[in-house]
């Protein structure tokens, strides 16, 4: 049950929803479910996705497949080959990611709509089933994901191992971030002696037209995704304002070069392009510099 919960509860649906799922799904009744107790409830609801999953197992074994075959002949490559492959991976990851935005952009809207119809229904908190001590790990959604993609890998794999030793040091950095208050360097007054080094701190805001919302979140977290990597990027956070129909993006960057430099890459200037007819008005931007000492993580 405690498994369960940590792996179904979605912020949506109460304590007695699930319950009652965990009894449909349990076939044999013995308070415990096993995976093919799991499969044989779900795959009898797949319905028009029954298609989707079939096509995504057909292309996670061509993609594996297609991998193992250019690492075999990347090394010996000329450099124009090894560019082409390069952009033609980081295209198809372009094209994947065109397909999950929309997908996100629903599943969210499903959500809202999902509490909004039963605000009556108090959604299950994880905490109120799961009595761990603050360090104990409940994965989240991403390293729940990599945990089925490795999953899928051969038992003989010699890299599995490596591999879930690498997932379960990520699930436990970013449970230790996720409780990490961030700008925990404040004082009521402080006298400073050497060089003040500073951070940038952005604010950018975008009042959208109602009925172009979806497209502009599906755009900014396109941007928010691929700044993340950015070198001098230490933060970048989208909030979304439904009163007022806008978005806020927060960027803090470790000097002003670096966050020039940002404003004048393809994502950024895609971004801008792509949401220029879809705003009430124009983007506007505040920035401000904060002492560097204010951003602390526990690394």
């Amino acid at each position: 049950w405690e498994e369960f919960v940590s792996y179904f509860a979605d912020g949506v649906m109460g304590k007695e929803e699930l319950r009652n799922l965990f009894d449909q799904i349990d076939s044999h009744s013995t308070n415990n479910i096993d995976t093919e107790e799991l499969c044989t409830y779900f795959s009898q609801h797949l319905g028009e996705f029954r298609e989707i999953f079939s096509l995504l197992e057909d292309m996670n074994k061509k993609m594996t497949s297609v991998l193992y075959g250019t690492a075999k002949v990347y090394k010996d490559a000329s450099r124009i080959d090894k560019f082409v492959k390069r952009f033609i991976m980081r295209e198809i990851l372009n094209q994947m990611s065109a397909l999950q935005y929309p997908l996100e952009a629903a599943a969210n809207t499903l959500d809202t709509q999902a509490r909004e119809e039963r605000i009556d229904i108090k959604p299950l908190d994880i905490d109120d089933i799961i009595k761990k001590p603050v360090t104990a790990i409940v994965p989240g959604r991403v390293v729940r994901r990599a945990k089925r993609q490795v999953s899928t890998m051969s038992a003989g794999s010699d890299g599995s191992g490596i591999m879930n030793h690498q997932i379960d040091r990520l699930s436990h950095l970013i449970d230790r971030l996720e409780r990490k208050i961030n700008f925990d360097g404040f004082r009521d007054e402080e006298v400073v002696t050497e060089e003040d080094n500073t951070l940038l701190l952005v604010q950018r805001e975008f009042e959208v037209k109602l009925e172009h919302l979806e497209e502009v979140h599906a755009q900014l977290r396109a941007y928010v995704e691929t700044t993340q990597g950015f070198r001098g990027c230490l933060n970048v956070s989208v909030r979304e304002l439904q009163i007022s129909h806008s978005f806020n993006i927060y960027e803090i960057w470790t000097t002003e070069e670096k966050y020039v430099q940002n404003c004048g890459s393809e994502v950024a200037r895609t971004l801008l392009q792509k949401t220029a007819e879809l705003l009430e008005k124009p983007e506007t931007v505040h920035s401000m510099k904060i002492p560097a000492c204010w951003w602390k993580r526990e690394f």
